[in-house]
């Protein structure tokens, strides 16, 4: 759906021609941050909290300075920002928050996860157990994504695309299915998203060569449909006046979900220019952007 616009469009940042003017209010972004990835969750308050990474954007290695960067806690009131970081909650990659049963907050990050008691924290590092049951891990253990189940216990897909269960969301994680679940073509996908509804389990995966995404959906977790069709494509971020940003690429899809366990807002990382080709204190950099 188009994006409702915070603030007056403005020239008065970093990116490419064709991501300017834009709302800087959508989201999160700073001159002297690269933001990356992120999911949101809402506390009983109503206030909205990002799960964000973030690097400096004039560290020497431009954008490819990913691999040090840390993880921070932004808020809102709006759910689609303007979100202000708050809280560094450690060094970490690719964040994807979620709530456990106990009430205690999941910050899973490449390699790890960060345990708290609410919200706010205070955060302790630790590590998952994966026990693949003697079937082949696809693509490897990282860029998960994470979904309650109706029983109590917890979803998990890796990368390539394999499901797994945790009985409480901490305990080992294990295989449940062969090989990946993805789409039957040819790609290279990354940076699944998991969600369950009142009715069905839903992922949307990123082919991040050939920059398109496939939307699947399951009654169980464990056996997947494909729709036909895109799930996204570049080119979806489209404000209410009509106006397009023209984002190089979208990437780390999550998504915000309703009272009804219903999507109601995808958040992406997006970037103005080619990854490889961003370099410190240029013109190009990346942010998070909320889309309803």
């Amino acid at each position: 759906e188009p994006m409702p616009l915070l603030g007056p469009r403005t020239e008065d940042t970093w990116g490419a021609d064709a991501v300017k003017p834009r709302d800087v209010l959508n989201g999160i972004e700073e001159a002297e941050w690269s933001y990356w990835g992120g999911n949101i969750l809402q506390d009983k308050d109503q206030m909205y909290h990002l799960f964000v990474c973030r690097w400096r954007e004039d560290h020497p290695k431009g954008h490819m300075a990913w691999h040090e960067s840390e993880v921070v806690r932004a808020v809102s009131k709006n759910r689609f920002g303007p979100y202000r970081a708050v809280e560094v909650i450690g060094p970490g990659h690719n964040p994807e928050a979620y709530q456990l049963k106990d009430g205690r907050y999941v910050c899973y990050l490449i390699n790890g996860y960060y345990l708290g008691d609410s919200l706010e924290g205070p955060w302790e590092r630790k590590k998952f157990v994966f026990d693949p049951r003697d079937r082949k891990v696809v693509a490897g253990l990282s860029n998960l994504s994470f979904s309650s189940r109706e029983d109590g216990s917890y979803l998990m897909v890796n990368r390539g695309g394999g499901m797994w269960v945790s009985q409480d969301g901490l305990s080992a994680w294990k295989q449940v299915t062969q090989g990946s679940n993805y789409p039957n073509v040819k790609g290279r996908f990354e940076d699944p998203v998991l969600w369950r509804t009142e009715v069905q389990y839903h992922m949307i995966v990123n082919d991040w060569h050939g920059r398109i995404a496939y939307h699947l959906r399951s009654k169980n977790g464990v056996h997947w449909k494909t729709d036909s069709g895109e799930a996204y494509l570049p080119g979806i971020a489209v404000s209410e006046d009509g106006k397009k940003d023209e984002w190089y690429k979208y990437e780390r899809i999550k998504v915000l979900l309703d009272t009804h366990r219903r999507a109601i807002q995808a958040n992406f990382a997006v970037i103005d220019y080619n990854k490889w080709e961003d370099k410190p204190k240029d013109v190009h950099s990346s942010k998070n952007i909320s889309l309803p």
